[in-house]
């Protein structure tokens, strides 16, 4: 996608540049005049070279020409108050010149940038989320600071091996609403897109809608049915938001049952936040599904009041 992205705006940058030469061209009819000179002599100098000449002038002629029409030109732009580069494709970056890459194999800083913000937009983080990070999840708005600093620890532990591409026990994070679950949750995220990792956050109604869009719609292909569920079950990170806020039916249990199985087969990080606890998840769904969500992840419980009451409150 990125690089998509990037060949489309060379394209715009080099039709930008045609359309200001000529324009350049139509105003200064004798730049016009002088770059066909120059490419006239240049080809002549090349034929000269090989002893073929056509226009009876030697290779010292033809270079002294060429620098009296570059200085011609020059003047013409400084007198007309022209940027010096008018000539230049006006490039978003000069180092590549927007073909993101300085080498074969060797990406350009400017395309490694493009990769990444390719990556939050299809993260599922909404800007608000993309500003919490471990380093804006405070303390202090915990009784229990010595729990939650340990939860803190745990997370980053987590993000960092998933980073390294190390295995990692998934996360299970349990509490009441407001509580730092989300906050910790997006810090994941930001911290291993970062890293240049494909995460996905989602809620778990928006994943259910999905799944059931991609199985029953009618106006996708089943190839690429097939290869947006993929992309679900498989992208490096998942994470999955408000479990428990869905009606628990038997397509939901299956459905979660299918994509947690295939995400633990293919040993595929994830993290699961809900308000609901392990003996509530294991009333909720049955035996199968609880028992891959609560076997296979670090269960870290969140306790205190809403951080969102406490800081509503303090600003009153």
């Amino acid at each position: 996608m990125a690089l998509q992205s990037m060949e489309l705006k060379r394209q715009k940058r080099i039709a930008e540049w045609e359309t200001r030469i000529q324009l350049l061209h139509n105003k200064f009819p004798r730049l016009e005049e002088i770059s066909r000179l120059y490419a006239r002599l240049s080809l002549e100098l090349v034929l000269v070279e090989m002893g073929n000449g056509k226009m009876g002038m030697s290779r010292q002629d033809i270079l002294k020409t060429q620098e009296s029409l570059v200085l011609e030109r020059k003047s013409i732009i400084a007198n007309n108050n022209l940027p010096e580069n008018i000539y230049d494709v006006w490039w978003d970056c000069e180092k590549c010149k927007d073909t993101g890459f300085l080498g074969p194999g060797l990406k350009c800083s400017c395309r490694i940038q493009e990769e990444i913000k390719a990556r939050w937009q299809t993260s599922g983080l909404s800007p608000e989320q993309e500003r919490q990070t471990f380093g804006t999840f405070s303390l202090e708005w915990y009784q229990d600071k010595e729990r939650h600093r340990q939860i803190l620890e745990k997370c980053v532990a987590f993000a960092e091996k998933v980073c390294a591409k190390q295995p990692v026990e998934n996360l299970f994070l349990y509490g009441p609403v407001g509580t730092g679950k989300t906050h910790l949750c997006s810090s994941i995220a930001n911290y291993v897109l970062q890293a240049g990792i494909n995460v996905i956050y989602i809620k778990i109604s928006q994943l259910l809608d999905l799944i059931r869009e991609y199985k029953f719609s009618r106006e996708w292909d089943e190839q690429g049915q097939q290869q947006k569920l993929k992309t679900l079950y498989r992208v490096d990170l998942l994470i999955i938001d408000d479990l428990g806020t869905e009606t628990s039916t038997d397509f939901v249990r299956e459905q979660l049952l299918l994509l947690l199985d295939e995400r633990n087969n293919y040993r595929l990080p994830w993290v699961i936040s809900t308000n609901l606890t392990p003996n509530e998840i294991g009333t909720m769904y049955e035996d199968r599904l609880s028992d891959r969500m609560l076997a296979t992840s670090q269960i870290l419980k969140f306790t205190g009041e809403s951080v969102r009451r406490q800081k509503k409150i303090m600003r009153k």
